[in-house]
């Protein structure tokens, strides 16, 4: 018998021993993964939500998973040493956008496993906001101006919340400048912060926007303060370019053309009355005409009236015009030949 009880107490640690060692095998070929876990709420009612479609992108292909009836969801599999945006989707509500990382090292999964607890906030959509835009202390009636709503980078006190995946987009009733939203997410406390955006683009081109921010509140209405349409252009605004005149003006001589060639960063069209000068000591200049090319691009024809020779001297000309209440400017420069 005593022999029975030793044979059988080796057999049970050569066992564990090749136990031990498959598993340090398995531990060192296979590709560590992680979950994402947690419980999904009504941010207003604090109750958990059942039915809740989780989903996030991962090794090329998505990975999703619902809420059971306790709100608790896992998403298994998920590559470690990664970030993952995490959309959680329910009808009714906003697609609310979580982040969470899964750690790389060793210590973020003893088990072979790292995990990230998240535990996800979801808004109603019942609230709707309305407001006014305005252009020069007038509410905007000329043409229908854009309004948009986008919730996808906000900010939130509840923590690994990046945003909603929704924009929303409306335009403006030319009649009084006023615009409406609705069936947006929000929150019983109006906590719920979110940036509206209003644009217009007018027939020359120019680009006016402007912004304010409205807290949504669940169940009601929230009124955006009036936003004013400003002109927005970048600078420089027109880049100028032009070719060396060719050509033995003496003074006296036939008047040559100096062909100037403009790029604008904005379209324009030519009720914005652009000017040119030439700058050279032995010339003088008058324009002599103004033709486009497109709608962001055209070409001055400068007549160059030469007092003396003008071969090797060297030339300056400016183009200027006049756009959101300030001159925008560039030169361009050459050598007479």
């Amino acid at each position: 018998m005593k022999n029975i009880f030793i044979y059988l107490a080796a057999a049970l640690l050569v066992g564990a021993g090749c136990g031990s060692q498959t598993a340090t095998v398995q531990q060192q070929t296979s590709t560590p993964t992680g979950s994402i876990q947690g419980i999904v709420t009504d941010y207003n009612s604090n109750n958990t939500l059942a039915g809740v479609t989780i989903s996030t992108a991962a090794g090329g292909g998505m990975a999703s998973a619902r809420s059971n009836t306790n709100g608790i969801y896992q998403l298994g599999g998920l590559p470690t040493g990664a970030y993952y945006p995490v959309f959680f989707s329910l009808p009714g509500y906003g697609t609310s956008i979580y982040g969470a990382t899964l750690g790389n090292t060793p210590s973020s999964f003893p088990q072979g496993n790292a995990l990230s607890v998240v535990d996800a906030y979801l808004f109603k959509a019942d609230a709707s906001a309305q407001g006014t835009v305005y252009m020069n202390g007038n509410p905007f009636t000329q043409q229908t101006a854009n309004v948009m709503i986008d919730m996808r980078n906000l900010t939130h006190n509840t923590n690994g919340f990046i945003g909603i995946n929704s924009v929303f987009r409306t335009a403006t009733n030319p009649t009084d400048g006023t615009f409406a939203f609705s069936n947006l997410p929000a929150t019983y406390d109006c906590s719920l912060q979110v940036p509206v955006l209003a644009w217009y683009v007018d027939q020359s081109g120019i680009y006016y926007s402007g912004q304010r921010t409205a807290s949504l509140c669940s169940g009601g209405t929230s009124y955006v303060p009036n936003i004013n349409l400003t002109c927005n252009l970048p600078s420089p605004d027109v880049v100028a370019t032009s070719q060396n005149i060719s050509a033995n003006n003496t003074a006296g001589g036939t008047p040559l053309a100096l062909n100037v060639g403009v790029f604008y960063n904005q379209p324009m069209n030519q009720t914005v009355n652009p000017t040119m000068t030439l700058f050279a000591a032995c010339a003088t200049s008058a324009v002599s005409g103004f033709m486009w090319t497109g709608t962001t691009a055209g070409q001055f024809t400068v007549t160059v009236n030469a007092t003396t020779n003008c071969s090797g001297t060297p030339y300056s000309v400016r183009f200027a015009r006049n756009v959101c209440g300030s001159v925008q400017v560039s030169y361009t420069s050459g050598v007479f030949k």
